[in-house]
């Protein structure tokens, strides 16, 4: 009877548990089980790792894609032209300062170098555009700490004095601002010995009348060549 239990028992059994004894059974069962719990240890920690990595790739690939922005608009650097239409002004430096502080005198209206201010829009009320200020057309006075940091961005400063208006007048210098206005910031400015500015890292042209053709000599010949010349707007547009 025993015997044909046993025989049953192995007939019950899957073919490759036939013949085993229960000892190699449990054995068996128990390497089975770990090889189980291995298979599940190896997927729980490969999704840790892929979680993990797709972390640090959400992490680095805005700061890599920004590097191929930037790499995408970059320019060739230009050196400073100490010639063209207007000779080339002293270097007075080009030190960060705090917002507010005193400096030496700039030796023009407006300054072309010196030092300037370095600060993220609406932060100080001095500066309450930042420096450098956003490229564009202000209707407003800027100070000339953070023009000067716009200036040594390669940037362009088209500056009018009219203390009882001139309307006709700015919309001339505006139609020579090009669409995007990238490298041009145009402003009022009072107590130059002028009526029109326009400048450049250590250059400089006053002009009493509107004269299309020497304010684009004047740009091209000095746009992009300063220490620091960056295309586009330096803080991210709101």
């Amino acid at each position: 009877m025993k015997k044909e239990q046993k025989q049953s028992q192995n007939n019950s059994r899957p073919e490759y548990r036939r013949g085993m004894t229960k000892g190699q059974i449990r054995a068996e069962r128990r390497q089975r089980s770990q090889s189980r719990k291995k298979r599940k240890q190896i997927i729980i920690y490969s999704v840790i790792i892929i979680i993990a990595l797709l972390l640090i790739l959400s992490l680095l690939l805005p700061s890599l894609a920004t590097r191929n922005t930037q790499k995408s608009i970059s320019r060739d650097p230009k050196p400073f032209n100490a010639s063209g239409p207007t000779p080339a002004l002293e270097d007075m430096g080009s030190q960060v300062i705090p917002v507010g502080s005193s400096h030496v005198p700039y030796s023009t209206k407006p300054a072309t170098s010196g030092p300037y201010w370095y600060i993220k829009p609406d932060v100080e009320d001095l500066a309450k555009e930042g420096a450098p200020v956003k490229w564009g057309i202000y209707d407003k006075e800027i100070p000339d700490e953070a023009l000067i940091h716009n200036l040594i961005r390669g940037g362009i400063g088209i500056h009018y004095n009219c203390p009882n208006g001139c309307k006709t007048l700015v919309n001339s210098l505006k139609d020579i601002i090009p669409r995007n206005k990238s490298q041009f910031v145009m402003s009022p400015y009072s107590g130059m010995p002028s009526k029109i500015a326009i400048t450049s890292w250590r250059h400089l042209m006053y002009l009493d009348e509107f004269d299309s053709e020497r304010i684009k000599e004047f740009i091209d010949s000095y746009k992009d060549r300063a220490p620091q010349s960056i295309p586009g707007n330096y803080w991210p547009q709101n």
